[in-house]
């Protein structure tokens, strides 16, 4: 059996035995605008767009109607013989003078409806003598009508014309710039359904592997909701403005409300070890294990504990009843096991053999050190002459009428990784220094 690997989900349960099921912290959503912001940028954007073509429509009509390039001679239509336009030259200043009837009839020029382009010199559109198959010109009447369009505005040369696209660049650019502000301001505090989200699952995680024999100190809506997830209320100790420091409880349930109260003091001195941690940022949740004689004592004690443990664990690999796997080996000569647990174990190998699986229970984002209060145990033992449902009976027979400081929580019977297993547990937080 040694050298094994196995998974963690126990579904079955013993008669008798309570279950918890796993915990795992919700992640936040991630911050998008609001529909609103997105419509009013979208019509920000859409009205400049059409201003924009607007003006891009306009400058090319005064464009195509206010000067050509050069005179243009009459010309007679292939069908009538009408005479053609006679345009002004805006190069010379003059008008130009009509073409001699004998000339050579010039080409009709094209309809065009594009800018005339600048010319290489001067920079001005139309100022430089072209071909008349490449002049863009429109006919023209003599006469202006009432209903004759005004000649645009023309720019001055060298004066550049405004830029619709760096418009809209900059528009946009404000639009981002204030929705970002915007959606930092919104997304700065957890929201209220995810706080609450996250409150659940520590209260659900206290009341499922704490004992319900420890105090709790929390704030009032953290208190109402342990309360609401089955733990005691007598056990539960209400922080406000003139609770002391250090709480007076085993342990503290430390949110935003608690940590506005005590500042970084719990963190640093008055509670500094994490048995489970959920959610993240501001609205994050720790359970901390109380240090009522400071840091200095509580990491005293921990380490003279770890000392223990070891030892108690290299009892349990010298013992010929006990089996146990490459995992387990390991983590019983680091010394993870809660001593509770091995005093429990030693006890049920004093009447039949065990087969260790491995340890388990580190509650998430706890510290370094905090001991694993779960062993998984093979319901399957060929040398204890019993088939698997006898011997589990056996085991929690024994182990429940043990002595109450090392007498299991539960017992949960299922499978890991397809092996039967029996998984004892005990409830936090694991003692220290108090069983030999």
């Amino acid at each position: 059996m040694a050298g094994k690997e196995r998974g963690t989900e126990l579904p079955h349960r013993i008669p008798g035995a309570a279950w918890t099921e796993p915990l795992s912290p919700v992640a936040p959503a991630a911050p998008v605008p609001s529909p609103e912001l997105r419509q009013r940028m979208q019509a920000a954007v859409q009205a400049e767009r059409a201003e924009a073509a607007a003006r891009e429509q306009k400058r090319a009509a005064g464009d195509r109607t206010t000067e050509p390039s050069q005179q243009v001679p009459p010309s007679t239509s292939a069908a009538g013989g009408e005479t053609g336009p006679v345009a002004s030259s805006l190069a010379s200043g003059t008008n130009g003078e009509r073409a001699d009837a004998a000339a050579e009839p010039a080409p009709r020029p094209e309809h065009i409806t594009g800018p005339v382009p600048e010319d290489e010199g001067t920079g001005s559109p139309g100022s430089a003598a072209r071909p008349w198959a490449a002049a863009r010109l429109e006919p023209v009447s003599r006469g202006r009508t009432a209903a004759a369009p005004e000649p645009a505005a023309r720019p001055r040369p060298g004066r550049p014309r405004p830029r619709a696209g760096a418009r809209l660049a900059v528009l946009g650019l404000i639009l981002i710039v204030t929705g970002s502000l915007a959606a930092a301001k919104h997304f700065s505090r957890p929201p209220t359904a995810q706080a609450a989200a996250v409150r659940a699952l520590a209260a659900a995680w206290v009341a499922g592997q704490v004992s319900p024999q420890a105090t709790v100190s929390c704030d009032a809506v953290m208190c109402a909701a342990l309360k609401a997830h089955g733990f005691p209320a007598g056990k539960l100790v209400m922080l406000g403005p003139t609770s002391p420091d250090p709480v007076p409880s085993v342990l503290v349930v430390e949110t935003a409300t608690v940590r506005a109260l005590f500042g970084s003091s719990l963190a640093i001195g008055g509670a500094p070890a994490v048995l489970a941690s959920f959610g993240s940022g501001p609205g994050v949740i720790t359970v901390r294990v109380v240090a009522s004689h400071g840091a200095a004592a509580y990491r005293a004690s921990l380490n003279a504990d770890l000392a223990d443990r070891k030892r108690s664990g290299a009892a349990l690999l010298n013992d010929s009843r006990i089996t146990v796997s490459a995992t387990a080996r390991s983590q019983l000569t680091a010394g993870q096991a809660d001593s509770r647990l091995l005093a429990a174990l030693a006890l049920l190998a004093g009447h039949q053999p065990v087969d260790i699986v491995r340890f388990e229970n580190l509650g998430p984002g706890a510290s370094p050190g905090v001991p694993l209060r779960f062993a998984d145990l093979a319901e399957s033992v060929p040398a204890a002459h019993m088939g698997p449902a006898a011997y589990m009976r056996a085991a929690w027979a024994l182990l429940s009428g043990a002595d109450p400081r090392i007498r299991p929580a539960r017992a949960v019977s299922g499978t890991l990784q397809g092996q039967a297993v029996l998984q004892i547990q005990f409830s936090a937080p694991s003692p220290l220094g108090t069983i030999g």
